[in-house]
């Protein structure tokens, strides 16, 4: 699963620079005055990829050229999003074979990790020619880019720019951006508010739940850490006061903030806070009403009375959570022999050991996904399950990755900390070489190409997580291909920790990458720049086993099935992708995933259940890459999409699953899972949120945290999400060199507590007696079957 890495190289800063150029005399310069005149243009200034599909970036701007004295002078202007045109600047053009050619000097703009925004020096060069009232050409980031990208436009009449969008609206005071800190009478407010609800709950939630939820979002001084306990709060109370405990915690977190700024992020602390005042108002309403008893809050209590309440609540983190508890008190034997397995012989993180650990990163095409997909298929026979390899597509090339290695030699010796993207270059075993700072230009490059023989080129930009040379693609950059020709050792790019690693697969044996694409933590990459720029020499030593070996190579989706009894043809689908990137073990991404699948299937197996409906579990491969595995699936299951009564899918941060968002339509299947999980655990719970707003399929491959579940959604098969507990900090981990079995381990229960609610949340939706049809799921949904 992967957020999107956008690239842009902004017009607003690279280029709102309107291009003055002179066309020198020569056969080109004939052609050259139709040129002038004022044009509109677009052209693509970047791109944007999400989960292997990639879009341009489209932007327009305006041309104005003009030819004094046999020489052109052109000015180009980029529209910003309200139309209105950026300031120009003067440049210096030449006549190529191609049209003429304007060189200048811009900034590329990209997002790294964390959302950072990063900027590199590039050079810029437009190739443009004029047939009748038709511009065309190209621009090429010579510095960044291998191929060049369209310019496309038409001529204007008169020297002016589209009109703009009109201006947005003046914002006003109660504007959150616009508004000062809170006021001293807003924060006795609030103190205030929490003791008097402790003592009537219900009526402070009428008069002030409303303007306490506008006010903590439009305060800028105050802000509510994000605490697995909201999640807790949206399961554990009876429904009828969960509105009530949402509120309470809100109010005692503040009012703690309040008194006591200085544990304003303490998150144990807050939370603390915030479950007292719940359990306050929690016992005024007992007193009241029985309706409002509800299991966990008892639980809480207790906890409370025995001094260990600070115990608890750290247990809703996931973190070293107890996987003890009560049994099922399902009146379904099969449901009951499944709560009782999965308590008393927990095998997740067995599966998750294995994945990681024997396997470790799992890249489709790599020897690691072979290994671990023939693993899956015959484990999961070994469970009496039906299961088999099916072909999902093929890798060009392999790749496997070995141990690396990397220090500083000279003028100290230390290690260096670094990992490079998978499919790029190893090195010849152990080499050293001296560091060199490298090219800002191509220019400067082939000036300077003498002096990258045997070094290690330090190159500028920050890494984003994708090869040098292409995101998905290996292809070899001018620069790139002059520094490899020049018998340079390596390049080496800063790299924010923890380091990412995603992939640039080359196409053919042929284009192999040959120069290893090096990603330095930040501190070690700028103090060894320093020293050089200061003239000191350095000497690095590097070691990198990454390996390749001629293709294609077959990857395939593990697929397995327990046969419905009744409505065979009818199926469950539960899904997770086996592949990884293999920087780090792909423990987290998505081991603990196929693992919890893996597991609910063994519990399913285990316990004999014999669901009406087929229960299938897909092990998708090369979803890194695409989603490929999804897509080959269904494509060759066409006939079955139809069949499939909804797919639930498990990808994103290992923790427990505490419910799942369903329409009303299906609340009586659903309520029996809450009926089989309830009481099992003393802090994780289950409950469904219900939802009618019908669903809007056409997004699914557009978003932003998609995974193989969208290539289910599009085709119409309803893809409900599970909630989770947890506090897995999943961005620092994802895709990076710390995602490892060590990172996963701490949620132990909490990832057989998820297996144990997968297999039931599948089990009771097999085996429903009801019709679970599609009708108003998506908008425009295909009929119920």
């Amino acid at each position: 699963m992967h957020p999107p890495r956008p690239l842009t190289l902004a017009p607003f800063l690279y280029a709102s620079c309107f291009l003055a150029a002179a066309a020198l005399p020569g056969t080109l310069h004939a052609k050259a005055p139709a040129l002038a005149g004022h044009w509109s243009f677009q052209t693509a200034t970047g791109s944007t990829t999400n989960n292997g599909v990639t879009v341009d970036l489209i932007d327009q701007g305006v041309l104005d050229i003009s030819d004094v004295g046999g020489r052109l002078t052109a000015s180009i202007a980029w529209l910003d999003e309200r139309g209105q045109p950026t300031a120009p600047r003067l440049v210096q053009g030449t006549p190529g074979p191609a049209g003429t050619v304007f060189r200048h000097a811009g900034k590329r703009v990209s997002t790294g990790r964390h959302g950072k925004e990063l900027t590199t020096d590039v050079t810029i060069r437009w190739t443009l020619q004029a047939h009748g009232d038709v511009l065309s050409g190209t621009r090429l980031v010579e510095t960044d880019e291998n191929e060049p990208k369209p310019v496309t436009g038409t001529r204007r009449k008169q020297a002016d720019v589209p009109a703009a969008l009109p201006p947005a609206p003046a914002k006003t005071a109660a504007d959150s951006t616009q508004r000062g800190p809170s006021t001293p009478a807003e924060r006795t407010r609030v103190v205030q508010m929490a003791l008097d609800a402790q003592a009537d709950p219900l009526g402070v939630l009428r008069r002030d739940g409303a303007w306490l939820t506008a006010w903590i979002e439009s305060v800028p001084d105050l802000t509510l850490p994000a605490s697995p306990l909201e999640s807790w709060l949206d399961v554990a109370p009876a429904a009828a006061m969960r509105e009530l405990a949402g509120f309470q915690y809100l109010a005692s977190v503040m009012a703690l903030q309040i008194r006591q700024p200085q544990l304003a992020n303490d998150r144990p602390a807050s939370d603390l806070a915030g479950m007292e005042g719940v359990l306050g108002a929690y016992e005024t309403l007992l007193r009241k009403d029985p309706l409002y008893r509800s299991a966990k809050l008892d639980l809480a209590l207790a906890a409370r009375q025995q001094g260990s309440l600070p115990a608890f609540v750290a247990a809703l983190s996931g973190r070293n959570a107890t996987l003890a508890g009560a049994p099922s008190r399902s009146p379904d034997a099969t449901a009951r022999r499944i709560v009782a397995l999965g308590t008393r012989e927990p095998r997740v993180m067995d599966w998750l050991d294995i994945l990681s650990n024997r396997f470790g990163g799992r890249m489709a095409g790599s020897d690691a996904y072979t290994h671990a997909a023939q693993w899956a298929r015959l484990q999961m026979r070994q469970w009496g399950l039906q299961a088999e390899l099916e072909e999902a597509g093929q890798m060009p090339l392999g790749f496997n990755r070995g141990p690396w290695s990397a220090r500083m030699l000279a003028p100290l010796a230390q290690p260096l900390r670094m990992a490079t993207p998978a499919y790029t270059a190893g090195t010849r075993g152990v080499q050293q070489g001296l560091a060199i700072l490298g090219p800002a230009t191509l220019e400067e490059a082939q000036e300077r190409f003498a002096q990258f023989k045997d070094k290690w080129v330090l190159i500028g930009g920050e890494n984003g997580g994708s090869g040098r040379d292409g995101e998905f693609i290996h292809q070899p950059r001018a620069i790139t291909r002059l520094l490899l020709a020049a018998g340079a050792l390596g390049t080496i790019q800063s790299g924010e920790e923890p380091l990412y690693c995603a992939s640039a697969a080359p196409t053919s044996w042929e284009s192999l990458p040959g120069l290893p694409d090096i990603k330095l933590a930040a501190p070690q990459y700028a103090d060894i720049r320093q020293r050089l720029a200061s003239g000191e020499p350095v000497t690095l030593e590097f070691d990198i086993r990454n390996w390749f070996y001629p293709g294609p190579v077959t990857y395939h989706n593990v697929v397995a099935r327990i046969p419905g009894t009744q409505k065979p043809e009818e199926i469950v689908l539960l899904g997770a992708h086996l592949d990884s990137y293999d920087g780090g073990t792909g423990a987290a991404d998505n081991g603990a995933g196929v693992a919890s699948m893996m597991e609910a299937m063994r519990l399913l197996a285990t316990s004999g259940a014999k669901p009406r409906r087929t229960i299938m579990m897909v092990a998708f491969g090369a979803e890194e890459l695409g989603r490929k595995g999804a897509f080959a699936f269904a494509g060759q299951h066409a006939g079955e999409l139809g069949n499939i009564v909804m797919m639930l899918n498990r990808d994103g941060r290992p923790g427990a699953i505490s419910g799942i968002t369903v329409p009303s339509a299906w609340k009586t299947v659903f309520q029996r899972v809450e009926q089989d999980l309830d009481g099992v655990h003393p802090v994780f719970g289950y409950a469904m949120t219900l939802n009618d707003v019908p669903r809007d399929a056409s997004q699914a491959m557009r978003a932003s945290t998609g995974s193989d579940d969208a290539v289910f959604t599009v085709n119409g098969v309803p893809t409900p999400r599970f909630t989770m507990l947890g506090d897995f900090d999943y961005a620092r981990v994802h895709h990076t060199v710390l995602d490892t079995y060590e990172s996963v381990l701490p949620f132990s229960a909490a990832q057989q507590y998820s297996a144990i609610a997968i297999a039931l949340t599948a089990y009771a939706v097999a085996n429903a007696p009801e019709d679970i049809g599609r009708t108003g799921y998506y908008r425009d949904a295909s009929p119920a079957r």
